[in-house]
This record gives C-alpha cells, structure tokens and sequence, in this order.
C-alpha cells in the first residue's frame, strides 16, 4: 500500500477552447454582449423591477401587486403564477363586447390601500375570466422583431387552417402616432416596452406616470381623497430617468430563454410535421436598425410564435381587447414553456408533470383541439400519432428553456450536473435526443475535452467560496483532484484537524475521499513552507504534544513515531501528493504532523488524525 509519495497528480487540461458559439444565458440572466453601460442599466432595472412600492411613494389607492417581481417570479422577469381578473359584457347579437369601462374594466384591482375604497366584478358584467402572469424573458428582442415580418404571416397564411390577424395598436408614447403591430400581452394589445411598462406601472401597482397619469377609478367612483400623492407619481431620478424608464432597461436587455439542445431533436420535426409551427413559427431575425444595440440588432432568435391573433374557440377567455376578438388569444411565444406551471392563459393546466401538462387528458395538446380553435386539426394530428412520437414532442418543447449542461433543469449548474457530466463524458455517439445532449455543447456527438472546457466557463458551484467555481480551481490546477470527481478535495471529506499549529505559516490537510472505502484517494497538502524548502511529514500512532520550542508544539508522540518523510514544496511553497487506500486490510489511525524549517528556525504545522484502511 502507498500513503505517501512524492510526485504531485493533477487533471491537466488545456486553456478553453475557441468554439463557434458561446454558452446561452440562464433564465433571468441579461443579454449576452451588452456594454458596461447597458448592463448598470439592467442592473439598475431589476432593482426598481423588485422594488416594493409603499403607500407613500403612490402605491394604489386600488391595485395588483406592490412589485413586477411579484408576478414576474419564475425567475424574476419570467412567468408567474398569480393571477388576475378581467370581466366585460358581451352581447354577440348587439354591441358586442363592452369592457366597462366606466365601472371599472376590463381589469379587475383586488387589492386597495383603504377598505371603503375597493373594487369588485360589476352586476352587469356577463364575463369574467382569469389572466396567469405571461414572461418577459427576451422580450427586447421581440420588440425588435420588424412589423413587417409579422404581418407577412398575416396576408400570407402557412396554410389553409390557420388566419393569424395582427393586433395593431398606438404605443402610449407616441398617442396619435402611426399603429404598431401589437406583440407582447396574452391578446397581444401592447407593441412596445415602454408602453407595457406604463400600462403595469399603474393598473397593476397603481403608479402613475408620465404615459398614464390618471388613477385608476374603482368601478368607475374617483379615488378623491383616497389618493393622496401627487400624480403623476413617476418622475426622474438623479440621471433624468423614472421609474417605467428603469424597468423598460431591465426588460430590454433580459436574455431569451436557452434551447438546448439547440436543433436536431426528433421532436421538433414532428411537431413541424403536424402543422404546430404554422402559429408557433421557431426564429425571427431582428431589425438590423443601427439605432438597436448590438446585443439586440439583427439576431437570430427562435420564440416559437408568430405574434399574431387566433380563434381559440371555445378554450378562448371571451374577453377582447382592442382588435382582439373575445375569440382570439395571442400566439404565446414556447421558448421557456418548460419552467412554466400553471400554463394556458387562465392557468387551468396546473401541477404534474411536464408531459401531463402537455398530453394530459386535460393538457394543452387537449385545449388546443378545443371545438372552434383554429389550432384543431394540427392538436388532433398530434394525438393521433404514436405515444413515442408524441412524448418525442414533449421532449423537445422540454429543451426549451434548458440551459447547456443543466441535467436535472433546474436552472443551477452544480455538483449533480457535474456528476452527471461525469458519466456521460467519452460515451456515445450521442444524438441529439439523447439525454446527455445536454451536455454535447458543440453537438459533434460525444462529450470530450472540449465539451469540458466550456463547462468551465458557465459552472457555478464554488464550494470553498474564493469567487471561483470549482470546475475552473480544479482544472486550471489550482485546488487538487486527487480522486478525479472535477470537484476540489478540500471541498470533501476532510480529516480532522487536532490543531495545535504553531505561530508560523505551516498548515497541512488530508482531504479528498474518507480512505476508509475501497480504492479511496484524497490529498495530503502543506502550504505556507518557503518557496522550494525541506518539509518532514511526521507521523505516530499517539499523540503527546509538548513544546518543543517556544510556540511550537509536536504533537506525535516522539518516542513512538512511525516515520519521518523528507519533501521539497514547490516555488510556492506548497507541497502535494496523493494518498491511496486499498480498503481491504486493516484500519489505523495515525496522528500525522508537518514540520519546516525557515531561516534555521522551525515551523510545525497543525496536526491530523488520519484514519486509512490499509
């Protein structure tokens, strides 16, 4: 058996490597390749974005909820699961809808700064349905998709079961300007940030603001003294900008939701197959305007939507908005879908799994096949086909909103990841609907070297907490792997520590697997010795610790030691090497000591009880 020796074992790997595509952002992250300035702006964004307004600085008199975070939760700018109502009349035989608005409609505040000033669903209203918080995940991008490039779709259908209409609609900015092709909301009744930024800042919080600077009446009843700050309640901060100014950055800038792995899946050709792209079109290129950002200008991204306005049929919420019919729902962009529960516009497809949520008897695959929806015959040819290639559909919209390398999709690159990188690592071939495609960043069909050096990159474990994940300590050298588990060894079990060290800068550590185990393997570490010096590893079967000089304590017993072993530290004066354990013979425990000696004088370590099984 070797305990010791003297030759120091590293993963070595090379420097990252130049590929054709760099990792996509996690959920909630900002754009890739935005400017230091941009990204204050984010930044700054997200936190008035989380901010929770008070009484004081206008919140109410009736509103939703005190934040956007607090629909906007899954991750923060994502979806959400509050909901809130809207309500109407509709008379199909006469005027048609009617919102209300002189009671107080379409949307309903449930929450209000005063009980005697509250609102509720009016008596005449005939319709009331619920509205799930949609995501703004990569809407900047959306808002950068060129009208024209919706509207073709429009006057030129994919196929004769489809009508999409736009919804075209007078951004709150420019009131009596040109009408743009709405895009964002579940009816697609907002076409800009800045006008959704607007329009939630006061019918959802109850802050008004330069675009809307009129409360919000309780069924219609002014708030007359119920509202008690100045409107409009928005204004400039210390650099010009309000507060719909700061969460328009924050939106702006959000990055789209990853798709991985990014083409290829089986399941994507069925759903295309079917006629689900007809509405749910993949990519867009945006605008290539020199007025965008580059982060923004002339992308490719892959929504999966067309924007645009259709007959839902009976699974619609009967409310309308503007030119949306009561029918007419908004395509809702699928990158994402995966993270999202509740789903449908009311949030009626709630809980289970993934696959219950899109093949269930009562899932979206089901409401899409709803009587009267235009997206009927696609639904049914999906559920005629083989459960395989229908759970192969749900294979792939579960790719969208998976970041690479984030095996169990939980939006966190950690040690089960790495484990499961582990076992997928020079296997294959791998397709692309494999399950450690995950991890296949340049989808050549295998997971290698080069997969693991952009794993590094985006890791985010960092169990020793110095700021740097553990991927890159192991494999730039820094932190010692002796068992090859990519994961640093004083970050594992750790042999304790008698302590005891003297005043010098000696300090040893036995750390990696227990040594108790079969074939275990950790590492024996000095640090603190002058660069290229002597070192003693001491060790005994006892410990009698005494003075042997002033300040410094030998803890082996003297008389019974076992061994004294001479190395050299490196330039850095740290000294590694490799423990191994067979974890069949007998177990010892030893009592293990460093010792060195600087400028003549002597410098002892803290002590370890090191227990192996021989």
């Amino acid at each position: 058996m070797r305990l010791l020796c003297t030759s120091v074992l590293f993963l070595t790997i090379g420097a990252p490597v130049v590929v054709a595509q760099t990792p996509q952002p996690k959920m909630g992250a900002p754009l890739a390749g935005l400017t230091a300035t941009e990204l204050q702006r984010f930044d700054a964004g997200r936190t008035d974005f989380t901010h929770t307004f008070q009484v004081g600085e206008g919140l109410g008199p009736i509103f939703n909820q005190a934040s956007c975070a607090s629909c906007h939760n899954n991750p923060i700018g994502g979806p959400g699961s509050i909901k809130v109502f809207r309500f109407g009349f509709y008379d199909e035989k006469g005027i048609g809808w009617d919102p209300l608005t002189g009671l107080g409609g379409s949307l309903l505040q449930l929450n209000t700064i005063n009980v005697a000033y509250a609102e509720s669903i009016p008596m005449a209203a005939n319709v009331t349905a619920q509205r799930v918080t949609p995501s703004i995940l990569g809407d900047g991008l959306i808002e950068a998709i060129a009208d024209a490039d919706i509207l073709v779709r429009e006057t030129t259908p994919p196929s004769a079961n489809v009508s999409g209409v736009a919804n075209m609609v007078v951004p709150l900015e420019t009131p009596g300007g040109a009408a743009r092709v709405g895009r964002f909301g579940w009816k697609a009744e907002v076409a800009t940030l800045l006008s959704f930024s607007g329009d939630a800042a006061l019918n959802e919080i109850g802050f008004t603001n330069r675009l809307l600077d009129t409360e919000s009446a309780a069924n219609g009843v002014p708030p007359g003294s119920y509202d008690t700050v100045p409107d409009p309640e928005d204004g400039p901060d210390g650099q010009g900008l309000h507060f719909i100014d700061r969460i328009t950055h924050f939106q702006r800038y959000l990055a789209a939701p990853p798709q991985t792995p990014r083409s290829g899946m089986a399941g994507e050709t069925v759903f295309n197959s079917v006629g689900c792209a007809d509405c749910h079109v993949a990519s867009f290129t945006t605008r290539n305007d020199p007025a965008l950002e580059a982060a923004i200008r002339n992308q490719v991204i892959r929504p999966y939507s067309d924007f645009l306005l259709h007959d839902m049929g009976i699974a619609a919420d009967f409310i309308g908005d503007g030119m949306a019919g009561v029918q007419e729902l908004r395509t809702p962009p699928l990158w994402g879908v995966r993270s999202r529960d509740p789903l449908w516009h009311d949030g009626r497809v709630i809980g289970g799994t993934f696959e219950q949520r899109i093949l269930g008897p009562t899932g979206i695959v089901a409401l899409h096949a709803a009587f009267g929806s235009e997206a009927r015959t696609s639904a049914l040819a999906l559920q005629a086909l083989p459960l395989a290639d229908q759970q192969k559909v749900v294979a792939f919209l579960d790719s969208l909103g998976r970041r690479e390398f984030d095996s169990n999709g939980d939006n966190v690159l950690d040690q089960v990841d790495l484990a499961a990188f582990r076992l997928a690592r020079n296997g294959g071939p791998y397709t692309a609907d494999s399950p450690a495609a995950v991890f296949d960043f340049d989808q050549d069909g295998d997971v290698d070297t080069d997969d693991l050096n952009v794993f590094r990159t985006v890791y985010e474990a960092d169990c020793n907490n110095n700021g740097i994940n553990d991927l890159e300590d192991v494999l730039s050298g820094a932190f010692a792997d002796s068992n090859g588990n990519l994961i640093p060894d004083v970050c594992e079990f750790c042999q304790p520590d008698l302590g005891m060290a003297g005043g010098g800068t000696l300090a040893l550590s036995v750390c990696g697997d227990s040594l108790t185990g079969p074939a275990s393997l950790a590492t024996l570490e000095v640090i603190g010795a002058a660069p290229s010096m002597p070192v003693l590893l001491i060790g005994a079967f006892t410990s009698a610790p005494y003075q042997i000089v002033p300040g410094e304590f030998l803890v082996p017993e003297e008389a019974a030691v076992l061994f004294v072993i001479i190395d050299s530290a490196d330039v850095t004066g740290r000294l590694r090497a490799p423990l191994f354990a067979s974890g069949t013979m007998p177990t010892y425990t030893f009592v293990v000591q460093a010792a060195a000696f600087p400028a003549g004088n002597l410098d002892l370590s803290n002590a370890l009880s090191l227990t192996v099984t021989l």
